[in-house]
């Protein structure tokens, strides 16, 4: 059967799986704290007003109206917006989504549905880079379908926000820069690809700052395998496109003040760590050798799907250290097999797992799929091993720094702040395109050199599935703390159904009035910590009035969770009670 015929039939159905995943629920849950930013941000609106001056903050002024709300935002609105909201990062993501609403709209189905839409892309492209690169449809399709349900995928698509657009670029940048690579190699020279990899860089860094650490990857890669001449001075010229884009939006644009913000922050931050009692302790800790440790592994073992959420189920001294001991006996008597074909050396590794099965006194599956995920450790030293294509054996290296260097960088920058606030996976989601490849090579080696046991490992593996299934149910019901910052869902989102019933119930010589609801977390902010009156409840429910309105509205400053509408009469109508966090996502 030829295999190609059937290979983008096959990468369609994969991809309608990835949009059933990524849009089921897109709606249901209210978008939250940082997605609400991205909204207003879009629109040129600095969260708490600091651009809407004629509304919330001229002396003599108590009330405003929609029409003042959406009154037309200059170019330094826009900057002042994202250096007060997003301390200037993702100025590319923020033209693209006010651009998308413009067309689409600004109902939360919309706005996900461009992470939805990158999401999806990089499926795509993945097929695309693993087909060029490593001439292997099956490694492809399968690494495509692990992407299509990683959990981190799925729940990053169902947020507006930068990343599923960063990590499509990322991707595509790093797809560019191995085609120029190697043309390099055989003296094929397009110096076209050098102006789409540097226009990509700038897009990147201007997504999210933190894409630099995948060009740092693709430094280190020249540095060390790349002896020709051209890569080494065309490069660096190409980078300056983006330095150029990144250093004018650093020193003229919107991030003007990123660095004296993460500055500031990073100083709270660390007084927040070394407090006695610590109130955040297991979210923001000093960042000690065991606190970022004890953070770190996991980020490190969720980036494979085969030893995703596996840390948290494997409870109990006892049981870990009698799965290390059966992982280490497992790797060696499968060495031992692949060199003495000695059937004798399956029935130790069968034997000891059956054992240790029986032996675990709790979370039973999760403790084989840890043997398991030795046993593939070991096949893709093997496939690394017996590889001998030169530029594979260099593109093999190239998949291991990519996977983990983003995450090195954040450990070292957590070390150098001193708290372990931004040790987060979001933040070196760029990995996971190459840390999936690398599992899908150690599955396809299983095939290559351990039958009949490849199909135990698949079949171990067809367990952890069912279990990344339940973590992505969970992501998908909002209740996966480690994906969606919470393990109770929240509700769909008030402000668009407050907005329709004021403008429902809105009659000339009625006033709307807000509540005033400032949290403790503003200190961690630059610009609002200092703030005694809260306009964010007032600009959600605006985003969701007609432009047009002539709503007379006000902020009540003692009041902190009910929206009142006041009738002329001196009625007051109670919209909505947003008590207290309930309801502030």
């Amino acid at each position: 059967m030829n295999f190609s015929r059937f290979s983008i039939p096959i990468l369609l159905l994969i991809t309608v799986l990835a949009f059933g995943l990524r849009t089921y629920n897109l709606d249901k849950h209210g978008i939250f704290f940082d997605e609400k930013a991205s909204v207003l941000v879009s629109q040129g609106m600095a969260m708490e007003g600091n651009t809407q001056k004629n509304c919330f903050y001229t002396p003599g002024k108590t009330t405003f109206m929609p029409s003042e709300f959406w009154a037309d935002k200059s170019l330094e609105d826009y900057y002042d917006a994202i250096r007060r909201s997003d301390i200037g990062n993702s100025p590319f993501y923020y033209i693209l989504l006010h651009n998308w609403i413009n067309v689409f709209g600004i109902s939360d189905y919309s706005i996900r549905f461009l992470s939805v839409l990158f999401s999806c892309l990089t499926i795509i492209l993945l097929f695309f880079f693993i087909k060029e690169n490593f001439k292997n449809l099956h490694l492809a399709l399968l690494a495509c379908f692990l992407m299509a349900i990683e959990p981190f995928f799925i729940a990053y698509s169902q947020q507006a926000r930068n990343y599923s657009l960063s990590f499509f670029l990322t991707l595509l940048a790093t797809y560019i820069f191995l085609k120029i690579i190697k043309n390099e190699e055989i003296d094929v020279k397009k110096n076209g690809l050098y102006w789409s990899y540097g226009i990509l860089s700038a897009f990147c860094l201007l997504s999210h700052f933190l894409t630099a650490t995948v060009f740092l990857a693709h430094g280190l890669y020249v540095l060390l395998f790349v002896r020709k001449t051209r890569p080494w001075i065309l490069l660096p010229i190409s980078l300056s496109i983006g330095a150029l884009a990144f250093g004018y939006w650093i020193l003229y644009g919107g991030g003007n003040y990123t660095f004296s913000t993460l500055s500031y922050q990073a100083k709270i931050y660390y007084k927040e760590a070394h407090q006695i009692p610590n109130p955040h302790a297991g979210y923001i800790d000093p960042a000690t050798v065991g606190n970022v440790t004890k953070k770190s592994i996991p980020i490190f073992t969720d980036l494979f799907i085969t030893s995703n959420n596996i840390l948290s189920n494997t409870v109990g001294k006892r049981n870990l250290m009698l799965a290390i001991f059966i992982s280490f006996l497992s790797a060696f008597s499968l060495y031992k097999f692949q060199r003495t074909r000695n059937r004798l050396w399956i029935g130790v590794i069968l034997g000891t797992n059956v054992i240790g099965f029986l032996l675990y006194s709790t979370a039973k599956f999760q403790y084989l799929e840890l043997v398991n995920c030795s046993l593939l450790l070991y096949l893709f030293i093997e496939y690394w091993r017996e590889t001998k294509d030169k530029v594979q054996r260099k593109q093999n290296w190239f998949l291991v720094i990519l996977a983990f260097l983003p995450t090195l960088f954040l450990v070292i920058m957590t070390f150098k702040n001193g708290h372990t606030f931004g040790l987060s996976q979001r933040y070196s989601g760029f990995s996971f395109p190459y840390s999936i490849i690398i599992v899908s090579l150690a599955l396809l080696q299983a095939n290559v050199k351990l039958k009949p046991l490849n199909y135990v490992i698949w079949a171990i593996f067809g367990i952890q599935i069912f279990f990344v299934g339940i973590t992505v149910k969970k992501v998908l019901q909002d209740e996966s703390f480690k994906y969606n910052y919470r393990d109770k869902a929240r509700s769909e989102n008030p402000y668009p159904m407050i907005a329709k019933k004021l403008e429902k119930l809105y009659q000339s010589g009625d006033t709307i009035v807000y509540p005033s609801y400032v949290k403790t977390f503003y200190e961690a902010d630059i610009y609002t910590k200092n703030i005694k009156r809260s306009v964010l409840g007032a600009q959600y429910v605006n985003l969701y009035f007609p432009k047009d309105a002539e709503f007379v509205q006000t902020i009540d400053a003692n009041e902190p969770n009910r929206i009142i509408l006041k009738k002329k009469d001196g009625q007051k109508l109670e919209i909505f009670d947003l008590k207290g966090d309930l309801f502030r996502y």
